[in-house]
């Protein structure tokens, strides 16, 4: 212990005396909510990093992470609902599931309602409400955690106007019931400036729920509102400013865990099992800021962030199926619960398993067998809390040519079940149609003593330095993460595991070299870190990560080739409910280690302002037309695989990692004028296996979108900016299997269309 923390001292030493001024000190442009800075920033960043604009998020009415990070090579997604309410992200070699090893953060702030003690992302932000998202990868993001592997998503939240007032409506309707309103005003009076924003999204859903009693709607609903009030002392030395901010959510959406085999897939794809047709989830997320900036000096910048926020989710879905254990099926006798999770659906439900429980579990479930007197479904009524508080410092330093970053966090989050995990459930019976009808209900929901906590304390530290020399803009950074985890009841909160920890630190470098006229190489090298959650005890994920790029810009002109290797010493693994368990049969909810593994890969982004302008023009018109002919390119290859295998799994040295795409490709087009736009966009979405041994995989396809804008007068006085619009989501109505777990297997969205109009005032 006393050598680790002389290396840490002496590696936080070099750092502070790389401080040491070369130049005269110069005044700083803040930016406190972002990671990296703006659009402009991305293409000079020692390291790979884009940014999505807000005019973009508007202009393509995104409300779904999923395709608004489609552009950005290097990011992928595994569907589950086809909303996005579940988005599954993953970023250069890291799995997509539940998006729980890539930072998730909004406002430079932890998003995840509890990243350290349950890093799985049930809840995700309305994309939809966002001013824009900013994308760093490599050893860049050294700064933000507590994962480093892979990289950052932060969204930036609507913010307070500097100057007058900002208004903005926008109305949708479209296919399956879908509706969105989207709003916010925002202006200032004396020295208070605030903001106001209400998103409203719902479907009725595109699947059928088998079943002729039970209700058609597969849909949701959720709504999302958010204020913000800024405080800015006019004649303040220290250029400072007060803010506070306020966001709460709710959602209901009747999805469910349950797919289909591949007959049913085969047979309708957007069919559903009558037997998850009352599976809902009912969410409420409260999330509260503190903000407040200065500058002491005009070379330094002070950010400090007090954040809470409290999430809970009451989930009632099927999961079990109690049958006869004698199969004799004459309504007496014992009964044997057949949990769906452990059950191969797609495979060992369309299988020959004549003469057992789980046979007889299939044909209820997914068949017209209907449950005999002693037997019935099961429906767990998961309620579970969770809840973080926080502090968090960021100080900016530009002393000469050293731009210093200074970051502290203490955080703490839990998760809390609202029962015991046995004790709150209902019971039903299935007829031949599909019918459920109660049987019993047990339990209400009420807080257990007995039910399971977890939480975590977490202190962060990092120190980046950005020094420009000449041509060469270089990065070096070090971060250290110390957790201590708990986990216990609610009646007795520390009874299981006591001071659990995990620590490490992770050092970051990386370098860009300007060789003029727009172009530059860029290289870096950071640790990957993961921590693994209070009920493992599996190691931390460790790895090393290199990357190595060329980009140019010029003239309406972008390129960026970026190379890149993931080395893992002990990949960690999840298992999860939402994307099945691992072939060793861990348990659910438990993490292990997975041993070494590769991930190595090339991304490619290519952007052109107009296709048929001469190089001298390429931002403006096609000679001068005024019309502009846009055109994006961006792609992934990359290969993972395991390089030992392990006790609980053998024989997957070689194969390849699950839920990581091969390949992954975009490509958009389209024809502005100042009056309408028409843009076409495709995205490949490559296959993914679905377990360890390699003999599941999701499908592949290209998958087309169209949107199309036209500018309207001016109908309400008082009003700008009036435009009407249409979207088309998979044009030519592609189907494929989107995932593909124990539960079975899902669709994609079909085709649907949307429309409406927005406005400024």
């Amino acid at each position: 212990m006393a050598k680790k923390t002389l290396k840490i001292s002496y590696l936080w030493m070099v750092l502070l005396m790389m401080s040491v001024p070369v130049q005269a000190e110069r005044a700083y442009d803040s930016k406190p909510v972002t990671v990296f800075g703006s659009g402009e920033d991305e293409r000079t960043v020692a390291g790979s990093a884009a940014y999505i604009s807000d005019e973009e998020m508007k202009k393509f009415g995104y409300t779904d992470s999923e395709r608004i990070l489609n552009r950005i090579p290097g990011v992928y997604s595994q569907t589950e609902d086809g909303y996005g309410l579940r988005t599954n992200l993953g970023m250069r070699g890291v799995t997509a599931k539940r998006s729980a090893k890539t930072n998730i953060m909004e406002d430079g702030i932890l998003q995840g309602p509890a990243q350290y003690s349950n890093s799985s992302m049930y809840y995700y932000p309305s994309a939809g409400r966002m001013q824009g998202v900013e994308v760093i990868k490599g050893a860049a993001a050294i700064g933000t955690g507590p994962r480093t592997t892979a990289g950052t998503i932060n969204y930036i939240s609507r913010q307070v106007p500097t100057a007058g007032t900002e208004g903005y409506a926008a109305l949708t309707f479209g296919d399956d019931g879908y509706a969105r309103t989207h709003t916010y005003y925002g202006g200032n009076i004396g020295d208070f400036g605030y903001v106001v924003e209400y998103h409203d999204y719902r479907a009725d859903g595109f699947k059928t729920i088998n079943g002729s009693s039970n209700p058609s709607d597969a849909g949701f609903d959720k709504n999302d509102d958010l204020f913000k009030v800024r405080y800015t002392p006019s004649g303040s030395s220290l250029n400072q400013y007060f803010e506070l901010t306020s966001i709460n959510s709710e959602e209901t959406s009747n999805e469910t865990y349950i797919g289909l085999t591949t007959a049913q897939f085969a047979a309708n794809p957007f069919q559903r099992m009558g037997i998850s047709a009352f599976d809902q989830m009912d969410t409420d997320y409260h999330r509260y800021i503190f903000t407040h900036y200065m500058e002491p000096m005009s070379n330094m910048q002070v950010t400090t962030k007090l954040y809470k926020t409290r999430y809970s989710r009451l989930w009632g879905k099927v999961g079990t199926i109690n049958v006869d254990a004698n199969l004799s099926n004459d309504g007496f006798g014992a009964t044997t619960g057949v949990s769906l999770s452990s059950v191969d659906i797609a495979g060992a439900c369309a299988g020959n398993l004549s003469g057992t429980t789980t046979r007889r579990a299939c044909d209820i479930a997914y068949g017209t067998t209907a449950t005999a007197a002693n037997e019935s479904i099961k429906r767990s009524m998961g309620h579970r809390d969770y809840g973080m508080t926080g502090i968090q410092f960021v100080i900016n330093h530009q002393m000469g040519n050293h731009d210093l970053e200074y970051g502290f966090r203490r955080h703490k989050d839990f998760r809390s079940r609202q029962d015991n995990g046995t004790s709150f459930f209902q019971l039903y019976s299935k007829d031949t149609n599909g019918n459920l009808v109660l049987k019993s209900e047990s339990g209400s929901g009420a807080d257990q003593s007995g039910a399971e906590l977890k939480d975590a304390d977490a202190v962060s530290m990092h120190i980046k330095d950005t020094i420009t020399h000449g041509n060469f803009t270089s990065v070096i950074g070090l971060r250290h993460e110390d957790v201590e985890y708990n986990k216990g009841t609610n009646g007795n909160p520390g009874n299981s595991i006591q001071d659990k920890t995990n620590e490490a630190t992770m050092i970051g470098l990386s370098t860009n070299y300007n060789l003029g006229n727009g172009a530059s190489i860029f290289a870096g090298y950071h640790q990957g870190y993961s921590p693994t959650g209070p009920s493992s005890t599996a190691e931390p994920e460790e790895s090393d990560n290199f990357e190595i790029g060329v980009r140019y810009s010029g003239a309406g002109e972008y390129v960026e080739i970026v190379g890149f290797m993931v080395d893992y010493d002990n990949l960690l693994e999840s298992c999860l409910i939402s994307n099945g368990c691992s072939d060793g049969g861990a348990g659910q909810g438990s993490s292990s280690n997975a041993g070494e593994a590769n991930v190595y890969g090339l991304e490619l982004q290519y952007s052109l302002d107009n296709m048929f302008a001469a190089p001298a023009m390429k931002g403006q018109g096609a000679a001068g037309s005024g019309v502009r002919y846009p055109l994006l390119v961006s792609a992934l290859i990359q290969k993972s695989e395991y390089d030992t295998d392990t006790d609980a799994i053998a024989g997957r040295t070689g194969k390849e990692i699950k839920y990581i795409p091969g390949t992954q490709m975009y490509i958009s087009t389209g024809m502005h004028t100042a009056n309408w736009s028409v843009d076409i966009s495709t995205k490949y979405y490559d296959s993914m296996f679905t377990n360890e041994m390699n003999t599941a995989r999701t499908g592949k396809a290209w998958i087309f979108d169209l949107t199309a804008t036209h500018k309207l007068p001016a109908m309400i006085p008082g009003t700008r900016d009036a435009k009407g619009f249409i979207h088309v989501d998979n044009l030519f109505d592609k189907t494929f299997v989107a995932s593909e777990h124990n539960y079975g297997k899902r669709p994609n969205k079909p085709v649907s269309v949307s429309a409406g109009v927005s406005f400024g005032f």
